[in-house]
């Protein structure tokens, strides 16, 4: 009896330290974690866990042996094949390879078997699973749960991909994601079609969710939608300023970095007036010893296909007009919305030795910012994100406001393939 309560006591303490630690102020998540890579940056920001698989020859090799998830891919196989070989739109092609609820519950059952019954997956998975830290939205659960949660994620991301760019519907943000081509027409319609006949002279062994990937990847590419890969590292990309973190005497500055919100201009000029102005701002905050860093925050986002990032730009632009030395300005060249500005920003804060006490200085215009801290982008943060990307939000005046980044900001999503 005693040995069972201690048992339990032990199952409890595992659930509960995440947030335990999180109240201490300590990370949740290895900051040296190492990640996988499948050679596709976009595929590893949007599906990590579907790389894991792919990548660790000990889970491979479990998914490959499954006989619960052999008889699922013999069975989407041949239905694949009976709706495909009479396709005549690029719809027709993703509707035979969505995952509806109960084929993504019969997999989650496989998986969650795989996980209790062999315990070579079940300690790989644990070597990736809460260290990442890409999937810190479930961190507070035990790691079986964190699998199925985050399984059902991406299946849901595949099919989100899938959807949007042979539909052209279900977009989170359609007027900057939207398709590149008129997803109806005949050109199109033979471009799927040529990568379709592509597939069928590839040897057809793979994970159960290959085919859905490898079309979900495609489709991408078709479309130019290689954004999350752009500027990657982003090691190499900051390099010269993340150098700096660890020899920065931080009880010098009130706050730990000066995030600069962009703005995309409404032509193909590589960056707008307002967006100078934020820049001009953030620089005098600079010079006021208010951080050692500036973060320039916007990816290429307006007008629909720019060929501009708003945060390379605006790099460019501190540096040549307003006197910032190249290596105090972090760029965070990804980010298409205020709730991904604060979200990416935090990553590189969190993933790079800054110091997780010290508020973030934000800067923009007044109309953006009374926006920013609003109960109104609350909801837009918990409908697009499922949290928030600050605690103890701020405003100090027309023109900055300061919060604490919170760690749920290290969670892919899958659900925003662009900027995942």
């Amino acid at each position: 009896m005693m040995r069972r309560t201690f048992f339990l006591l032990l199952c409890s303490l595992a659930c509960t330290l995440p947030m335990l630690l999180r109240a201490q102020g300590q990370p949740t998540f290895d900051p040296a974690y190492q990640f996988v890579q499948s050679g596709n940056l976009v595929q590893d920001k949007n599906f990590y866990l579907l790389t894991l698989f792919e990548q660790e020859p000990v889970l491979h090799k479990a998914l490959s042996n499954n006989k619960a998830l052999q008889q699922y891919s013999r069975e989407h196989q041949q239905r694949v094949k009976q709706l495909t070989d009479s396709c005549t739109s690029a719809a027709c092609y993703a509707n035979a390879l969505l995952y509806d609820t109960e084929q993504i519950k019969t997999i989650s059952q496989a998986l969650q078997t795989l996980y209790t019954q062999q315990s070579a997956f079940r300690e790989t998975l644990q070597q990736h699973l809460r260290p990442s830290g890409v999937f810190m939205r479930y961190a507070s659960m035990p790691e079986e749960e964190m699998l199925i949660m985050r399984w059902r994620e991406e299946a849901l991301g595949l099919n989100y991909i899938l959807t949007a760019y042979t539909k052209n519907i279900g977009l989170r943000y359609p007027r900057i994601d939207s398709a590149a081509y008129d997803v109806r027409s005949a050109a199109y319609t033979a471009a799927v079609q040529h990568l379709w006949s592509g597939y069928k002279q590839q040897d057809a062994a793979g994970l159960f969710f290959s085919p859905a990937l490898r079309f979900a990847m495609d489709l991408l590419q078709l479309n130019g939608k290689d954004h999350a890969a752009r500027h990657e590292p982003m090691s190499a990309t900051n390099q010269a300023p993340i150098s700096r973190v660890s020899s920065i005497q931080w009880n010098e500055f009130p706050y730990s970095v000066i995030l600069v919100l962009g703005a995309g201009p409404d032509d193909d000029q590589p960056i707008s007036f307002m967006n100078k102005q934020r820049c001009r701002t953030g620089a005098e905050l600079f010079k006021q010893h208010k951080a050692p860093f500036l973060i320039v925050s916007g990816g290429y986002v307006h007008p629909f296909g720019t060929k501009y990032s708003e945060a390379i730009e605006m790099k460019k632009f501190l540096a040549d007009s307003c006197d910032i030395p190249a290596n105090a300005i972090i760029v965070e060249p990804h980010a298409r919305h205020t709730t991904t500005n604060m979200r990416n920003a935090n990553r590189i804060l969190l993933r790079n030795g800054f110091p997780a006490d010290k508020k973030v200085l934000v800067t923009s215009s007044k109309a953006h910012l009374i926006y920013a801290s609003s109960v109104f982008f609350e909801k837009v943060c918990i409908k697009d994100m499922g949290y928030l990307p600050y605690r103890k939000m701020r405003t100090l005046n027309d023109e900055s406001i300061e919060y604490l980044p919170s760690e749920e900001s290290l969670h892919e999503d899958p659900l925003d393939p662009l900027d995942p």
